[in-house]
């Protein structure tokens, strides 16, 4: 297509290639990304970018406006929030098959993919909501206790432990998370058989 017949030109593929190296810089450069994830987290920047569309004022040739590469920084921010968690979750759950890394940056792209979804609604959850989720989306249907003891990772003792109280409260606030509308929307649920499980995510 000719830049003339393209009513928003401008993100052409030498600028994504562009942001696509800023993106894997900040991620090798972020001290809260644990190293054994950067690798697949590089391997997959395209994932923090979009095309954005700037519409409106003059242009020539029939021109709607502009289009260009941006960074999802809203994106890399979760990830940093979230990493180290991940990957502890994974680790304590892998299976001998599995590599953790890779597991761990799934449930990363499923928990911004859930950001975005809430974003839209107008909602957002704190950070031990995302913690919890991402541990249920790992494990499976799980009893509070074997919850805790995938949140807790492969620590046996710290600070800010995960016991079945905490995991609890958690849980329940994940059962109705409000909206902007005014609804609520669950991100977990609690089957007959007594065990919870991630929705949504």
């Amino acid at each position: 297509m000719d830049i003339m017949d393209d009513p928003y030109p401008g993100a052409t593929p030498e600028e994504q290639e562009e942001r696509l190296c800023e993106v894997r810089a900040l991620i090798s450069s972020s001290p809260a990304i644990p190293s054994e994830l950067k690798p697949e987290l590089s391997r997959k920047a395209s994932a923090f970018l979009e095309v954005v569309e700037r519409r409106g004022g003059k242009f020539h040739g029939g021109q709607l406006g502009w289009s260009y590469w941006t960074i999802r920084n809203d994106h890399l921010k979760l990830v940093e929030t979230l990493a180290g968690v991940a990957i502890a979750i994974t680790t304590y759950a892998a299976v001998a098959t599995a590599a953790p890394a890779v597991l761990a940056v799934s449930l990363l792209f499923a928990a911004v993919a859930l950001a975005d979804k809430l974003k839209k609604k107008s909602a957002q959850l704190d950070e031990e909501s995302y913690h919890v989720l991402m541990a249920l989306k790992e494990i499976g249907p799980a009893t509070p206790a074997r919850l805790s003891d995938a949140l807790n990772g492969i620590r046996i003792y710290g600070l800010n432990m995960w016991d079945e109280g905490r995991t609890l409260d958690a849980l329940k606030k994940l059962q109705s998370v409000r909206l902007g509308d005014g609804s609520t929307e669950a991100l977990v649920t609690q089957a007959a058989d007594c065990l919870w499980s991630a929705n949504g995510i």
